[in-house]
């Protein structure tokens, strides 16, 4: 029998998905492209004028305690005002070890974008301050018990980014074409493979299909299960691309304000790990202690505020 006129084929179909996964990737790279390629030419900029010699001067005591130079304050400050991906940019235009890279991929983990992601953290819960605040103690603590020890773990620049800043006289020309080039390049095999495969799960509705898989951690940790969606959602998309999911979610299931607090707790300090975390390579840093830090440090917060719920609902004798 001939197919219906303007009935879509089986293979059609299936592409569709894909087509709009590359497409949503391609729009997300293009976005990323122009939010940080200014960020990256005023770097360089920056560097090659007598200003970041005084930042560096004026910021070495307190960057010292995390084991790195005083141009790192302005790395850690474009992260937690304007979001990630200028840090990051900053960083590519700067010449960090691959430990003090490791540090500020940590530090930033757990502090980056703090005025938009938190504006959901305000409509999720009434404690939003409290967790801005555990997101910003848990960077600083990290930076300060873990940054001395990346620093002498890796004290070496990675190949590729010492080639680019090595020498004294490279030309500013050569840092604004070859040295964008490259970033860049590195940054669209990383980001756009992420996102498209992020959104292939979302369209083929994976994030409700793993609750089964994650339901015996959600326990130990105390968390509903009503609530893993909205988790799912936070731990693969992070807080500003996962927020329609996780509000939604969250009004739908009417989560009490306990398991709403284990909810933000969980995010703040491990959401969007997979790709925040990549997003750091073309740096290079060394990438699994940042993931195992990140969430051993969520882990242990929800045992810790699970300890605490228990001891309160005990009722005194």
């Amino acid at each position: 029998m001939a197919r219906l006129r303007g009935a879509p084929s089986v293979g059609r179909t299936a592409l569709n998905p894909l087509r709009h996964a590359v497409t949503a990737a391609l729009k997300a790279y293009w976005k990323l492209l122009r939010m940080v390629l200014p960020v990256y030419v005023a770097v360089i900029l920056l560097k090659h004028s007598p200003v970041l010699g005084w930042i560096v001067s004026a910021m070495a005591p307190l960057m010292h305690g995390f084991g790195l130079p005083g141009s790192a304050a302005l790395v850690l400050t474009l992260g937690a005002t304007i979001n990630i991906y200028a840090a990051i940019a900053a960083c590519a235009g700067l010449a960090f070890t691959a430990g003090q890279a490791t540090t500020l991929a940590l530090m930033l983990g757990f502090t980056h974008n703090l005025f938009v992601e938190g504006t959901l953290l305000f409509a999720l819960s009434r404690r939003a301050p409290l967790w801005i605040a555990v997101r910003i103690a848990a960077g600083v603590l990290a930076g300060l018990v873990l940054g001395p020890v990346f620093a002498r773990a890796w004290p070496t620049v990675p190949a590729g980014i010492a080639a680019l800043h090595a020498a004294a006289d490279v030309p500013l020309w050569r840092e604004l074409t070859f040295g964008a080039a490259r970033y860049l390049g590195q940054m669209f095999l990383i980001l756009v493979p992420i996102v498209v495969l992020l959104e292939l799960l979302q369209a083929m509705g994976a994030l409700a299909r793993l609750r089964q898989f994650i339901r015996p951690a959600l326990g130990l940790l105390g968390i509903d299960e009503r609530a893993s969606e909205a988790l799912l959602a936070g731990l693969f998309f992070g807080l500003v691309y996962g927020a329609g999911v996780i509000l939604n979610r969250v009004q739908e299931e009417g989560l009490g304000e306990d398991q709403v607090g284990r909810l933000c707790l969980t995010l703040v300090l491990c959401h969007a790990i997979v790709e925040d975390t990549l997003l750091f390579a073309p740096v290079g840093a060394v990438l699994w202690p940042v993931v195992v830090v990140r969430i051993a440090v969520a882990a242990g917060g929800l045992l810790v505020f699970r300890l605490a719920a228990a001891r309160e609902a005990v009722p005194a004798r």
